[in-house]
């Protein structure tokens, strides 16, 4: 299967709209000579500042001079590079500064473009363009992720895993930024009575009833990592050698969020209703129900968006769906293939792939003790794909919850796909436990291949972030 090519659209700076009568909105004057404050302290031709300098200059320029105003992400970004050149005591407050004038300048746009109707329509276009460029970088993450499992790829791990960074970004901002615009279009709404649309539904969350934009707290630090490392490799950011650009060690064993769950009851959380332990097989009886009928209403849903030809949608509801409950994944996974939507069971996995480590674990756990073993080895192959600290994490939350099984098909993917040396830094996080089932996930590739990395182990024990 071809891998999708990256359509570039996600690294512009000035993707959106105009700002109404240019510079003469005076907020949107504001942010813009804020932002040109910003720059000024940066180097141009290093960080993500270099990456959208090259990739899109007339967009940058038109941001800085106050004719368009660029995603949150892009800001975000550019307060990345600042931490790395001044440290985070100067990027906070500049942090909390440019977000209170980012809203305010969306706000004012807003209501400068006239009819909230018509402005409506164009903020629904540009969202659908969004969901667009957010599917695209959701398939070829997909693609280029199974690709570098497979290995043998003529462009080489190396470069296969640059390109998968690179699809994960995409798909983050993308993601990020249909968040806003539909928070932007409910704050609309809410302000003058315009007509929604064709959009999902929001709650309360997203400000409807506010009637101005949701205004979370400013991000103490960068939210976003500066292009650095392996993930990178291959491309021309522009960077110098910076210490702070060294990869983030692993993640140790205690930061490990504990099982939760039906699964594991007692382990951690049982207060929510939907996974705590039932206390009689009544109880239990009427909670598979409530699960079959909170699953159907997803297909249903999905069946709906796909029917209309809302696919950004439809991946929206499956992601959110990814993080529910871990024992509804396996729920879901079935209604689905009931109702024939097998490539849906397939992103969905996918996207359970990417949880954090607990839910990970519980995830595989559930679809293990649902007697879906084909599923739980898929989605702990599409794990390996991750970086070595997470992978470590991952199987630490494995083996900790019972799963040694899982753990040991999640290394194998590892070693399959990776280099003995690059495989053996899965256990720098907690050496005594991972390197048995390192071993172990070895040995079931092949002799030759335990021997290899039982010889990088024996050279001596790989060291977080090297």
């Amino acid at each position: 299967m071809p891998v999708p090519q990256p359509t570039g659209s996600i690294h512009r700076a000035a993707a959106g709209l105009d700002v109404p009568g240019g510079p003469d909105v005076p907020e949107a004057a504001e942010f813009a000579a804020a932002l040109t404050a910003l720059a000024a302290e940066l180097d141009p031709a290093a960080g993500w500042y270099g990456v959208f300098a090259r990739r899109d200059p007339e967009g940058l320029a038109a941001c800085l001079a106050g004719r368009r105003i660029p995603p949150w992400d892009v800001v975000a970004s550019l307060l990345d590079d600042l931490t790395v050149r001044r440290g985070p005591r100067r990027a906070r407050p500049r942090a909390a500064w440019l977000r209170t004038l980012y809203l305010a300048s969306l706000t004012a746009c807003d209501e400068a473009a006239g009819d909230p109707r018509r402005r409506a329509a164009e903020l629904r276009d540009v969202l659908a363009r969004t969901l667009r460029e957010q599917r695209h970088a959701a398939h070829r993450e997909q693609a280029l992720a199974r690709a570098l499992v497979a290995g043998g790829h003529p462009a080489g791990a190396g470069r296969l895993a640059a390109d998968l960074a690179w699809a994960r970004d995409d798909r983050a901002r993308a993601t990020a930024r249909c968040r806003e615009l539909r928070e932007r279009l409910a704050a609309l709404v809410a302000r003058t009575g315009a007509d929604p649309g064709h959009e999902p539904e929001h709650g309360p969350e997203h400000g409807l009833g506010s009637g101005r934009l949701p205004s979370p707290p400013p991000p103490s630090g960068p939210v976003r990592a500066r292009p650095r490392g392996a993930r990178f490799a291959g491309l021309e950011t522009g960077a110098r050698a910076d210490p702070a650009a060294a990869p983030a060690g692993p993640v140790p064993a205690s930061a490990v969020p504990a099982p939760r769950g039906a699964r594991f009851a007692g382990a951690g959380d049982e207060g929510d209703e939907r996974t705590a332990r039932p206390k009689d097989p009544a109880e239990a009886a009427a909670r598979a129900a409530r699960a079959r009928r909170e699953c159907d209403e997803t297909v249903a849903r999905l069946a709906g968006l796909r029917a209309r030809g809302r696919t950004g949608e439809a991946h929206a509801l499956l992601c959110e769906a990814a993080g529910r409950p871990a024992p509804l994944l396996p729920v879901l996974v079935e209604r689905l293939e009931q109702a024939g939507m097998d490539a849906d069971v397939a992103d969905l996995l996918w996207e359970a792939a990417c949880l954090p480590p607990g839910p990970l674990a519980e995830a595989a756990g559930a679809l293990a003790a649902a007697g879906r073993a084909g599923d739980c080895g898929r989605l702990l192959r599409q794990a390996a794909a991750r970086p070595a600290a997470e992978v470590a994490a991952a199987a630490l939350a494995l083996h900790g919850a019972g799963l040694g099984s899982g753990a040991v098909e999640l290394l194998s993917a590892v070693v399959r796909a990776r280099r003995p040396e690059e495989a053996a830094e899965a256990v720098a996080a907690d050496p005594a436990a991972l390197t048995p089932l390192l071993l172990a996930a070895a040995a079931r590739v092949s002799d030759r291949r335990r021997r290899d990395i039982e010889g990088v182990l024996a050279r001596g024990r790989p060291v977080a972030g090297r």
